[in-house]
């Protein structure tokens, strides 16, 4: 065996001893009797194989942390090792750990991947500890015990962890905005995770969560030059008891005494809570490089390998409860690294290829393989289709990494001629597929406008304290958006339609409509919503003669809070005879959603829709392309119904077991309608519930372009196609309100789907049938009479 590649690196044989000499004077003595006495020995191993084991270590401690992310996307978040403030009993975190059943002979394999992943935390006590040894075994092979140069180190780690970091980045922000989620820039968390700061429960899990681990990476890569002080100063044994030790008292003590941030502390949100694991892989590389020999046989030793066996049982039940995750995490890693070398280190270099590629390129593939699960991993998918879906998440994982390796390199590169070179290449090149793309983008904004950076009638609409959001007053906006071009007329108060004086004139009859966007009306010219058409057909049709005023209050993304908000507000000063509520489908869920929600999902605090940052991120070009071609990609690979045409058709809704309609949702609905029943009798007005129906209890599938492929409305056992009505109903009889279902008004529209084909709301048609048949009802059902009108 060849002795030279044994001392430090560019050292020669003969001089080793004397460097031992040198570097080791501060180290325990026997700890330097044993370096010196094994620098010159050509009976150890060789240090070749010694990298060749680490890389499958890492490579193993990847596949563990991917197997992770993949089971907890098919079989849910696991409980074991997760302590946070919502932690639920001893016993419930027992019982998730009780095998799957009914699966028939896919029993066993399932189980069998649902427990690998969920214990696929120590994944990540394998990279901190082999972290660790990486650091240290590399630096007593180049300098021995010699003191660090800091910023020698610094500018090394720099290099290895940032480059790629920065790619990374910047490639899931640009995914980000495809995905029309461009509020990555609303705030710095973007910028602080960027230059790699996420030790704050906000920034912890940002972006992508796996991310975590890096920033404590480099908190531990930072505060590494004091350890290796530590470890030349007291020697690997005292370095681990006191160190660590002192590590896992403060450790425990977060865990007891911060229950509101739990999550965060045990994960490593602050890198003094993963230090044991850092610590253990410097105290096994020195111990292992001053004597190899022995340090390899005890390791590999059946007792040895047993004991890690225990441990890792051990670990395993203390990782159930909340004192036992102090040391669980550190019982576990260590466990788990004796059991991997037992198993690994001394396998034939010939068989281990692809693990030595793997753990070489670890790295890259962490840092890309979560945000690709998530991608394309379904959650509630077929077996087949979830296959499917894992083989090209393995793929896109690692061409993934191996793109991002290039960005690195060229990163790297940019000190060198050759490298700006390439750099001046690759951004002539961008800048001319910028430069077609922007093309597009302004094109898609003259020809076909989307609704970008919150919703498309946002330029036309403010926050307001008392009711959410209102109209601009006294203003007429221009919307194009979505196959939608058509004009909003706001009057003083900021609502829809002409100005009403609060007096109201002797025999007039005056209603009070509010609703959503079907009755502010979405898509139409504000003169052609029902409120206006129904204003002019009973006006015609009252008898005796008299002055008829509709006063719409309704606003788009208006719900039942909005409404009694509405009512509430309104009602007594105009004093109507009649209050009649546009009620959608899904305003159930609407009921469960703050102002604050709702104004956040409005965009009001979002940079304008046609603004610089839209125009350069090409907003309009990302949400078209995620329209018209993701949406139809995202079908065909997972095998079920896009999300955009499953909300335009508002399906969710019809499902049976939406928890809206029994749950919280309709508990809300029945207190809100219950406070407008109440001011309307103190009024003395009536109510009606005009119930607006979803396109597709009206339109069929052929008449909807979104209708999506592989969902079969007529599954009754996941759909039924009543149930809003219903409910509605139901709530509208318990309250003493009138009900009226619109579904027979606009299934026999003249002009036949009374929805746009390409979005959610009615055409003019729509609101023409549905102005004469509530015209027809409220006459035709005594909502309407003389009485009414007296005054």
């Amino acid at each position: 065996m060849n002795s030279r590649i044994i001392g430090p690196a560019g050292v020669p044989d003969s001089a080793a001893p004397a460097v031992a000499q040198v570097t080791v004077r501060k180290l325990s003595a026997s700890m330097a009797a044993a370096i010196r006495e094994q620098m010159p020995s050509p009976a150890r191993l060789p240090v070749a194989d010694r990298l060749v084991w680490v890389e499958v270590l890492k490579a193993v401690a990847l596949i563990w942390i991917w197997l992770n992310h993949l089971t907890e996307r098919l079989f849910g978040y696991p409980y074991i090792a997760n302590p946070s403030s919502v932690w639920p009993p001893f016993p419930e975190r027992v019982a998730q750990l009780q095998p799957l059943h009914g699966h028939g002979w896919w029993d066993l394999p399932l189980n069998l991947l649902r427990y690998t992943g969920w214990a696929g935390d120590q994944g990540v006590q394998l990279f901190l500890i082999l972290s660790g040894f990486g650091l240290t075994w590399g630096l007593l092979k180049r300098q021995g015990l010699t003191p660090l140069r800091v910023a020698d180190f610094y500018r090394g780690r720099a290099r290895r962890i940032y480059p790629a970091w920065w790619v990374v980045h910047l490639a899931v922000f640009a995914v980000f905005l495809a995905l029309g989620k461009d509020t990555v820039l609303n705030g710095p968390e973007f910028f602080l995770s960027f230059v790699g700061i996420r030790a704050t429960p906000p920034l912890l899990y940002y972006l992508v969560p796996a991310w975590w681990y890096v920033g404590v990476l480099i908190q531990l890569c930072l505060v590494y030059p004091l350890l290796w002080a530590a470890l030349r100063r007291y020697g690997p044994l005292r370095l681990l008891l006191g160190v660590g030790g002192i590590a896992l008292v403060v450790r425990g003590a977060g865990l007891m005494l911060l229950p509101a941030g739990i999550d965060a502390w045990a994960r490593g949100a602050i890198f003094i809570t993963r230090l044991p694991e850092f610590v253990c892989g410097i105290s096994f590389a020195a111990w292992l490089f001053a004597t190899p020999v022995r340090g390899d046989t005890r390791l590999r030793a059946r007792s040895t390998l047993l004991l890690a066996c225990v441990a890792y049982l051990l670990g395993t039940v203390l990782s159930l409860s909340l004192i036992g995750m102090t040391v669980a995490p550190v019982v576990l890693g260590v466990a788990a690294f004796v059991i991997c070398y037992a198993s690994l280190a001394h396998l034939r270099p010939g068989r281990v290829g692809p693990w030595v590629w793997i753990g070489r390129h670890s790295y890259a593939l962490f840092l890309v393989h979560q945000p690709v699960i998530s991608l394309l991993v379904p959650s509630d998918a077929g077996a087949l289709s979830t296959a499917l879906s894992i083989g090209a998440a393995i793929v896109l994982t690692v061409a993934g990494a191996l793109l991002i390796e290039r960005g690195a390199d060229v990163v790297v590169g940019l000190g060198s001629g050759v490298g700006r070179r390439r750099v001046r290449r690759v951004v002539a090149g961008g800048v001319t597929v910028y430069a077609l793309l922007f093309a597009a983008d302004q094109a898609i904004r003259r020809l076909d406008p989307q609704e970008v950076f919150g919703w498309g009638e946002r330029p036309s609409l403010e926050p307001d304290s008392v009711v959410g959001w209102r109209l601009k007053p006294a203003r007429r906006t221009h919307l194009r958006w979505e196959s939608y071009d058509y004009s909003v007329a706001a009057n003083a108060l900021g609502f829809p339609g002409p100005e009403y004086s609060s007096e109201k004139p002797a025999h007039t009859l005056r209603v009070l409509v509010t609703g959503d966007a079907f009755t502010s009306a979405e898509g139409v010219d504000t003169e052609q919503s029902w409120p206006r058409q129904l204003e002019y057909d009973l006006a015609q049709r009252v008898n005796p003669p008299a002055r008829v005023e509709v006063l719409n209050f309704a606003i788009t993304g208006y719900g039942p809070n909005q409404y009694a908000a509405v009512v509430e507000q309104f009602a007594p000063r105009y004093r109507p005879d009649l209050i009649v509520i546009g009620f959608f489908v899904n305003d159930f869920e609407d009921a469960l959603m703050s102002t604050a929600d709702f104004q956040s999902s409005i965009g009001f605090d979002r940079a304008p829709s046609d603004g610089w940052l839209s125009i350069l991120t090409l907003a309009e070009l990302r949400q078209w392309l995620k329209l018209h071609v993701g949406e139809d990609v995202y079908e065909l690979l997972r095998r079920q119904p896009g999300p955009h045409g499953y909300f335009l058709g508002q399906f969710a809704a019809l499902e049976r077991d939406d928890p809206a309609l029994s749950g919280a949702g309709r508990r809300r609905v029945a207190e809100r309608l219950g406070e407008i029943a109440r001011t309307a009798r103190a009024i003395g007005a009536r109510v009606l519930i005009a119930m607006i129906p979803a396109p597709v209890q009206v339109c069929r599938a052929q008449d909807l372009s979104y209708f999506p492929r592989f969902l079969d409305l007529q599954d009754t056992r996941r759909f039924d196609t009543d149930r809003p009505q219903r409910v509605v109903g139901e709530v509208a009889a318990d309250l003493q309100l009138g009900f009226c279902d619109l579904r027979p008004a606009l299934m026999t529209a003249p002009e036949g789907c009374p929805y746009r084909s390409h979005n959610l709301h009615w055409t003019v048609g729509g609101h023409r049938a549905v102005a004469e048949y509530l015209g027809q009802y409220l006459l035709g059902n005594g909502f309407i009479g003389t009485e009414a009108r007296a005054q």
